[in-house]
Protein backbone atom coordinates (compact mmCIF):
# COMPACT_ATOMS: atom_id res chain seq x y z
CA UNK A 1 0.00 0.00 0.00
CA UNK A 2 1.00 3.67 -1.09
CA UNK A 3 -0.81 7.04 0.83
CA UNK A 4 0.30 10.06 -0.09
CA UNK A 5 -0.65 13.10 1.67
CA UNK A 6 -1.00 15.85 -1.20
CA UNK A 7 -1.12 19.62 0.19
CA UNK A 8 -1.67 22.63 -1.62
CA UNK A 9 0.64 25.85 -0.19
CA UNK A 10 -1.54 28.18 1.66
CA UNK A 11 -2.75 31.62 0.60
CA UNK A 12 -0.05 33.81 -0.34
CA UNK A 13 0.60 37.03 -0.16
CA UNK A 14 0.40 39.61 -3.27
CA UNK A 15 1.28 42.45 -1.10
CA UNK A 16 4.90 42.97 -2.00
CA UNK A 17 5.99 43.23 -5.98
CA UNK A 18 8.45 39.72 -5.81
CA UNK A 19 8.76 37.05 -8.51
CA UNK A 20 6.33 34.34 -8.06
CA UNK A 21 8.30 31.58 -6.30
CA UNK A 22 9.40 34.02 -3.95
CA UNK A 23 5.73 35.36 -2.64
CA UNK A 24 5.17 34.48 0.92
CA UNK A 25 2.15 33.64 2.98
CA UNK A 26 -0.37 35.93 3.66
CA UNK A 27 -1.62 36.57 7.51
CA UNK A 28 -4.52 34.49 6.70
CA UNK A 29 -1.90 31.38 5.20
CA UNK A 30 -0.29 31.34 8.09
CA UNK A 31 -3.68 30.94 10.15
CA UNK A 32 -4.67 28.16 7.69
CA UNK A 33 -1.24 26.36 8.11
CA UNK A 34 -2.03 26.10 11.88
CA UNK A 35 -5.50 25.10 11.22
CA UNK A 36 -4.66 22.36 9.21
CA UNK A 37 -1.84 21.31 11.77
CA UNK A 38 -4.30 20.67 14.37
CA UNK A 39 -6.61 18.67 12.47
CA UNK A 40 -3.71 16.19 10.99
CA UNK A 41 -2.53 15.62 14.55
CA UNK A 42 -5.90 14.99 15.78
CA UNK A 43 -5.76 12.64 12.42
CA UNK A 44 -2.63 10.83 13.84
CA UNK A 45 -1.11 10.90 10.98
CA UNK A 46 2.48 9.54 9.78
CA UNK A 47 4.79 9.90 7.09
CA UNK A 48 8.52 8.82 6.05
CA UNK A 49 9.04 11.76 3.83
CA UNK A 50 8.29 14.81 3.36
CA UNK A 51 8.47 16.67 -0.36
CA UNK A 52 7.83 20.27 -1.41
CA UNK A 53 8.00 22.52 -3.77
CA UNK A 54 10.51 25.05 -3.27
CA UNK A 55 8.72 28.26 -3.73
CA UNK A 56 8.56 30.55 -0.69
CA UNK A 57 4.73 29.72 -0.17
CA UNK A 58 5.00 25.95 0.16
CA UNK A 59 8.61 25.88 1.77
CA UNK A 60 6.64 28.14 4.39
CA UNK A 61 3.53 25.90 4.22
CA UNK A 62 5.53 22.77 4.41
CA UNK A 63 8.05 24.08 7.51
CA UNK A 64 4.64 24.91 9.18
CA UNK A 65 2.94 21.64 9.17
CA UNK A 66 5.77 19.39 9.44
CA UNK A 67 6.87 21.29 12.34
CA UNK A 68 3.46 20.54 14.27
CA UNK A 69 3.83 16.92 12.87
CA UNK A 70 6.94 16.56 14.77
CA UNK A 71 8.68 15.16 11.40
CA UNK A 72 12.25 16.01 11.49
CA UNK A 73 14.10 18.23 9.21
CA UNK A 74 16.05 16.02 7.45
CA UNK A 75 13.02 13.84 6.26
CA UNK A 76 11.44 17.23 4.79
CA UNK A 77 13.27 17.81 1.05
CA UNK A 78 12.73 20.53 -1.03
CA UNK A 79 12.51 19.97 -5.00
CA UNK A 80 12.57 22.53 -7.67
CA UNK A 81 10.75 20.07 -9.91
CA UNK A 82 7.47 20.21 -7.72
CA UNK A 83 7.37 24.06 -8.73
CA UNK A 84 5.03 22.81 -11.34
CA UNK A 85 1.39 23.88 -12.01
CA UNK A 86 1.60 20.77 -14.61
CA UNK A 87 -0.28 17.50 -13.15
CA UNK A 88 1.88 15.37 -15.82
CA UNK A 89 5.21 16.46 -14.14
CA UNK A 90 4.45 16.06 -10.32
CA UNK A 91 2.82 12.89 -11.34
CA UNK A 92 6.38 11.82 -12.98
CA UNK A 93 7.73 12.98 -9.77
CA UNK A 94 5.62 10.55 -7.41
CA UNK A 95 5.77 7.35 -10.10
CA UNK A 96 10.22 7.61 -9.48
CA UNK A 97 9.66 8.01 -5.21
CA UNK A 98 11.74 5.53 -3.93
CA UNK A 99 9.90 2.18 -3.22
CA UNK A 100 10.92 1.88 0.84
CA UNK A 101 8.66 4.98 0.86
CA UNK A 102 5.01 3.78 1.29
CA UNK A 103 3.77 7.35 3.28
CA UNK A 104 4.63 10.62 1.74
CA UNK A 105 3.26 14.37 2.17
CA UNK A 106 4.05 16.83 -0.59
CA UNK A 107 3.34 20.21 -0.96
CA UNK A 108 2.73 22.14 -4.45
CA UNK A 109 0.91 24.09 -6.43
CA UNK A 110 -2.47 24.09 -8.54
CA UNK A 111 -3.63 23.31 -11.14
CA UNK A 112 -1.71 20.36 -10.79
CA UNK A 113 -2.88 18.97 -7.32
CA UNK A 114 -6.39 19.40 -8.15
CA UNK A 115 -5.89 17.57 -12.03
CA UNK A 116 -3.80 15.20 -9.79
CA UNK A 117 -6.23 14.37 -6.55
CA UNK A 118 -9.00 13.97 -8.99
CA UNK A 119 -7.60 11.42 -12.17
CA UNK A 120 -5.76 9.56 -8.82
CA UNK A 121 -8.37 9.50 -6.10
CA UNK A 122 -11.65 8.32 -6.06
CA UNK A 123 -13.69 11.46 -5.33
CA UNK A 124 -13.32 14.90 -7.37
CA UNK A 125 -13.22 18.42 -6.14
CA UNK A 126 -14.19 21.62 -8.94
CA UNK A 127 -10.76 23.01 -6.84
CA UNK A 128 -8.11 21.86 -4.14
CA UNK A 129 -8.41 25.50 -2.01
CA UNK A 130 -4.87 26.89 -0.80
CA UNK A 131 -3.84 25.08 2.37
CA UNK A 132 -6.59 22.32 0.93
CA UNK A 133 -5.12 18.51 2.03
CA UNK A 134 -6.27 15.61 0.10
CA UNK A 135 -5.27 11.36 1.30
CA UNK A 136 -4.96 8.62 -1.14
CA UNK A 137 -4.29 5.36 -1.07
CA UNK A 138 -3.32 3.02 -3.33
CA UNK A 139 -3.37 -0.66 -3.48
CA UNK A 140 0.25 -1.17 -4.52
CA UNK A 141 3.71 -1.75 -3.51
CA UNK A 142 4.76 0.35 -6.95
CA UNK A 143 5.03 3.92 -7.10
CA UNK A 144 5.49 3.41 -10.98
CA UNK A 145 2.14 1.78 -10.91
CA UNK A 146 0.01 4.37 -9.30
CA UNK A 147 -3.13 4.74 -11.41
CA UNK A 148 -6.05 4.67 -9.67
CA UNK A 149 -6.51 5.30 -5.30
CA UNK A 150 -8.88 5.68 -2.57
CA UNK A 151 -9.35 9.16 -1.58
CA UNK A 152 -9.33 8.65 2.48
CA UNK A 153 -10.13 12.09 3.92
CA UNK A 154 -10.01 16.04 2.33
CA UNK A 155 -9.51 19.09 5.20
CA UNK A 156 -10.41 22.38 3.56
CA UNK A 157 -9.69 25.69 5.80
CA UNK A 158 -12.89 26.96 5.03
CA UNK A 159 -14.93 23.60 6.30
CA UNK A 160 -12.89 23.96 9.41
CA UNK A 161 -13.84 27.45 10.44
Amino acid sequence: MKKIYFIRHAKSSWENQVDDHDRPLSERGFDDAALISEELIKKEISVQKVFSSTAKRAKTTAQIITSALKVPEENVIYKKNLYSFNGISVNNFLKELPEDLDTVLIFGHNPAFTILVNSLGSQTFANIPTCGTVAITFKTDKWSSLIYGKTEFHLFPKDLK
